[in-house]
């Protein structure tokens, strides 16, 4: 494709609605029996799986400066972690590389890049490449100028490493990418692609497509219609993005149609997407610190394994599933071929809704006039539990809820708690409520309700 034809797709791309272009590349057929290739992908992450390339990846690191350590402290750690884990394994001992991708410092201030390099020179070992782009965080002080500065090399990355092509973008500025970055951006896949077209080709940007990954839909990059288009071309890409701080055990982290996309997580604290709570950053947000192990064998199959700082263990499951013991991976099983996508969107179809077990309650305490304080036990959901709704309906006038209230499940933690408080505001003194509790899974799928009645305190 010549550079005349790329840009009278784009110019053309400007005319149709937003919504449309992000179609570009999701006519993947219909798969049938879902479920069931779910279950085979994830069988086949339990075969003998010996990986030729490992690396990590992570993003919004925002390392502060010496006076702020902690951010500096779990950067460390990932890197001891990551050697951990490939020490512990004869088959393949290698870490081959560490990818960031934005965000890998707070400000963009020198002395905040000397405490990154600072980590990255007490813990980087000869054979492992060490690949960074910059994010919008690093241009609140240095910009490009301070980046290139302390980090060297150059803004965009094409790094090939045992074979297997790395391509990096770093934004012109905040989260956006200039049209000169994209035609280089396409020809660096094109290249990748004859070098070998069935193996994965690892890309990443700091902002998130669009309307793709989880929290894509409030933090994405302003390029999302032309990278999508561009990456659509090319099934093999695994996309990497951050910005949104977005908790990696999330299912909808990964999600497939015209290639595969997975949000890095964080290591700084959570955020969540606006759909469920006013805030989107929940108490204990700070309590996060994540990565990926990501693994390619001679096949090309491709694994993605998050890692919990925290925990010093990898991710389960969410705690509230039908195995919370088995260890949490995301597996690629053919990147070239997107006939084997087990993220893609009918998984809305076959996951099922979320279900109390027998025995399940709900504990109205601390009644007053206006308020009731609602404990409840938690949901179980074949992949995971997302959310309440919590309503109180005065049981005199039944139509509408007195007090309606949406929370986390607080998944993202682990371990995560077996049960959940809330406080329902708002009631009128003396009246009796019957309160209600309903959960959700990530699709916002509603599963059958607990129910519990109450009488609120008489007025003084």
């Amino acid at each position: 494709m010549t550079k005349h034809t790329i840009l009278l797709m784009l110019r053309t791309m400007l005319c149709f609605p937003l919504s449309l272009l992000l179609l570009i590349g999701a006519g993947v057929p219909a798969k049938t029996q879902q479920l069931e290739r779910e279950k085979a992908v994830l069988a086949e992450t339990e075969k003998d799986f010996v990986p030729v390339f490992r690396f990590a990846v992570a993003s919004d690191v925002h390392v502060k400066d010496a006076s702020d350590p902690r951010n500096a402290e779990r950067f460390a750690q990932m890197f001891q972690t990551a050697y951990r884990y490939a020490d512990a394994h004869e088959s393949y001992r290698s870490l081959d590389a560490v990818l960031l991708a934005g965000d890998i410092v707070n400000n963009g201030a020198d002395e905040e890049y000397d405490e990154l390099n600072r980590v990255v020179r007490e813990n980087l070992r000869e054979g492992t490449q060490f690949i960074t782009i910059m994010g919008n965080h690093e241009f609140r002080v240095g910009g490009h100028e301070g980046y290139l500065r302390n980090m060297g090399g150059t803004l965009d990355k094409h790094v090939v490493v045992k074979g297997f092509h790395i391509i990096g973008l770093s934004p012109k500025e905040g989260t956006k990418h200039s049209l000169r970055q994209l035609f280089w951006l396409h020809e660096q896949l094109r290249q990748a692609k004859a070098d070998d077209p069935e193996k994965p080709i690892f890309t990443m940007q700091h902002g998130h497509i669009w309307n793709t990954v989880y929290v894509s839909r409030s933090w994405f990059t302003h390029a999302s219609v032309y990278l999508n288009a561009i990456y659509t071309q090319y099934p093999q890409v695994v996309n990497f993005s951050g910005h949104s701080h977005g908790p990696v055990n999330n299912p909808l982290s990964v999600w497939q149609s015209g290639y595969t996309l997975y949000g890095t997580g964080t290591m700084n604290y959570l955020e969540m997407e606006d759909d469920i709570s006013d805030n989107t950053v929940p108490e204990g947000s700070e309590n996060a610190a994540q990565y990926t192990i990501v693994e390619v064998d001679a096949n090309n199959r491709t694994r993605l394994m998050p890692f919990n700082i925290l925990t010093n263990d990898f991710f389960k499951t969410p705690t509230q599933t039908d195995d919370p013991d088995r260890q949490l991976v995301y597996f690629v099983e053919k990147p070239s071929d997107r006939s084997t996508f087990a993220y893609t969107a009918a998984r809305k179809k076959t996951n099922g809704k979320p279900w109390f077990e027998d025995g399940a309650s709900v504990r109205v305490t601390g009644v007053t006039d206006t308020t009731a304080q609602v404990t409840f036990d938690q949901a179980q959901d074949s992949v995971c539990v997302y959310g309440y709704r919590i309503t109180a309906t005065d049981k005199a006038s039944p139509r509408k809820p007195a007090a309606e209230k949406e929370i986390y499940s607080e998944y993202y933690f682990e371990p995560m708690p077996q049960t959940l408080t809330c406080t329902l505001e708002g009631l009128k003194a003396g009246r009796d409520y019957t309160v209600q509790v309903v959960p959700l899974n990530v699709w916002n799928q509603a599963g059958g309700a607990i129910t519990a009645e109450f009488r609120t305190n008489a007025q003084e």
